[in-house]
């Protein structure tokens, strides 16, 4: 195959590095695998789907430069490569109100919270795998292209092939939704020399294009797969990927009849928006979720809530106190709340495939797991932990001075999840020294360190944690928002939060809440609950909240924390102050394409841009 020459759409980033020669199947350990070869039999098919899968399949902590991944795509997909401190992890977290980047490597987080994103640098500050995913759907059109010519293929595992790489297609269709809006719909293989002319699509299109997708596959996926194929895709997955997109599709960044900005043309606004408001998109999104929840409880599926976890009493002064069950929810492996984990990093499979790795991803964690540069929490997002009454907690702006009672009246989550001052890190770092003068403050804009996934017994920079992708709280959460914006805040839109909140020791919400005081405690309950799960970076926009004060704009503060006394009585005072400003601008709500493919002349900018 030789290289299609240029072509005037987005189409071509699937076409421009290894994916238009002969080997851009990528080579498999000891398989020299290429498009000929690929369907001659069912085994050459399996290690053809173990390669979609690596290009198919996101992580959440943003792995790896672009720029490295486009000229070696093998190697895209590995967490860490050390080189120069460039490759470390850019969690969304860092460019949201959950959290600050302090390590230099997360320099491009922060062009988001400066306001300097741009066409030309997107794909290095949030959208590394824009080439990627591209690579990945070609592969994917060529499975269904191609499928039948594998002789020793029943048709049940065809069917089954097919369902995992259409939901696979789905999956990677949802998140550029959720960045560009509608992109151009690519559902063929094009054949070398053949002119590639596909413009973007309208964002309902688009939608319809990825719950059709999931609607066919969905009856011939499994409800799990045997331990070896952990990784692969089930019924339950698919279900998960069209209630999210459902709810992305009703919220009020697309469920409106005018976008927040225009596009250049006003033809084009369809591209990112709907171009009116149905209130029945929310009941939709709401029997999806429902849909999806229904089948995780009847698969065996479930949230992890052992009564006596659910205030564990976390110990301070480096003592270990017992595991509460949201703790346990996302540190324990392979646990009946997870219901989809990015698998492509297993260190004992060197990293080259999904299907039969273990069910997490091996990572150096010393851009992530260390005070000394890893993600502070600001006081603007430790704010939305509740007292153990439900009542907001008071932090005074003339501050206090006993922190230590403060964080005891809070929510158990928050010490499942932040790394506080006098508090048990792990096992390497048992004592958090948050305080002027303590080793751990350095940095600590924010006054807490963010430590959910990882593990207390970690021992060095080098540990084992999940990428989850989907799990069941997920579909909690969505059902109740869906469900009280489509019908205000009834009885099983409370009993979804209140199964979130119960087992993480919080009394439920109380009744005669109004629809819009339902949103809000809610939204209040996904942030803390989808803490560093890349859910509030998308949460805010979806929801066009990220411009207001605090958020994703303005203000992020911070504690000053000062020791006083002596050991064993030590007291610690605080202080809320400001550590930056930060800028958000309505183009914003929307990724730029990159000016690259732009420059091309077919495919229309978002607005702003």
């Amino acid at each position: 195959m030789k290289k299609i020459p240029s072509v005037l759409t987005v189409l071509l980033c699937c076409l421009i590095t290894t994916a238009c020669n002969k080997n851009f199947l990528d080579k498999a350990p000891g398989v020299d695998l290429t498009e000929e070869n690929a369907f001659l039999n069912k085994a050459n098919l399996e290690t053809f789907m173990t390669t979609i899968y690596r290009y198919a399949v996101h992580s959440n902590f943003r792995y790896r430069i672009q720029n490295e991944a486009v000229a070696n795509p093998a190697n895209y997909y590995i967490p860490f490569s050390g080189v120069n401190g460039t490759d470390c992890i850019h969690p969304s977290s860092s460019i949201s109100d959950e959290g600050d980047a302090s390590e230099a490597s997360f320099v491009n987080n922060n062009r988001w919270n400066e306001g300097t994103v741009l066409p030309s640098n997107i794909v290095n500050v949030e959208d590394f795998r824009y080439y990627i995913r591209w690579i990945a759907l070609r592969q994917i059109n060529l499975v269904l292209k191609r499928i039948n010519e594998v002789p020793d293929a029943d048709e049940a595992y065809k069917k089954q092939v097919i369902a995992e790489v259409k939901s696979l297609r789905a999956l990677n269709y949802l998140e550029m939704l959720k960045r560009y809006g509608g992109v151009p719909i690519v559902d063929k293989v094009f054949s070398p020399g053949e002119k590639v002319d596909v413009p973007r699509s309208s964002f309902s299109d688009c939608v319809n294009f990825v719950v059709k997708d999931i609607n066919e596959s969905v009856p011939n996926l499994p409800a799990a797969h045997s331990a070896s194929q952990t990784g692969r895709i089930t019924a339950l997955v698919a279900l998960s990927i069209k209630a999210e997109v459902l709810l992305y599709a009703a919220s009020p960044q697309y469920n409106t009849a005018t976008p927040v900005l225009p596009m250049a043309k006003e033809a084009d606004n369809a591209l990112i928006c709907y171009g009116n408001f149905d209130p029945n998109r929310w009941k939709l999104a709401a029997d999806a979720a429902k849909a999806a929840l229904d089948y995780a409880l009847a698969n065996g599926y479930g949230l992890i809530d052992e009564p006596a976890n659910r205030n564990p009493k976390e110990l301070d002064n480096g003592t270990v106190g017992p595991l509460g069950n949201y703790r346990v929810s996302w540190e324990t492996n392979n646990n009946k709340e997870l219901i989809f984990m990015y698998q492509g990093g297993a260190n004992n499979a060197n990293g080259i495939t999904n299907i039969g790795n273990a069910p997490l991803t091996f990572w150096n964690a010393s851009c992530f797991g260390s005070f000394w540069s890893g993600i502070s929490v600001p006081l603007n997002f430790v704010k939305k932990y509740e007292k153990l009454d439900g009542t907001p907690q008071n932090w005074d702006a003339a501050g206090g001075t006993d922190l230590i009672a403060k964080y005891a009246e809070l929510d158990p989550r928050f010490k499942q999840s932040v790394a506080y001052t006098n508090g048990y890190y792990t096992a390497r770092d048992p004592i958090a020294q948050i305080f002027n003068g303590g080793k751990d403050y350095v940095n600590c804009k924010g006054g807490f360190w963010l430590r959910k996934y990882i593990p207390r017994n970690a021992t060095s920079a080098n540990f084992v944690m999940n990428d989850v992708l989907f799990r069941v709280n997920e579909l909690y959460l969505n059902y109740a928002e869906a469900l009280n914006e489509a019908s205000g805040p009834v009885q099983d839109a409370y009993d979804a939060v209140n199964a979130i909140r119960t087992r993480s020791g919080m009394p439920n919400l109380p009744q005669g809440l109004t629809k819009e005081e339902f949103r809000q405690r809610v939204r209040n309950e996904i942030a803390i609950e989808m803490l560093n799960d890349d859910h509030r970076f998308w949460d805010v926009k979806r929801w066009l909240i990220a411009e207001e004060e605090g958020v994703m704009k303005g203000n992020m503060d911070g504690l000053q924390i000062t020791r006083t006394g002596t050991a064993p009585n030590f007291k610690y005072a605080w202080k809320p102050y400001t550590f930056e400003t930060r800028t958000f601008n309505k183009n914003m709500y929307l990724h730029p394409f990159p000016l690259t493919e732009v420059l091309k002349g077919n495919l229309a900018q978002n607005p702003g841009w």
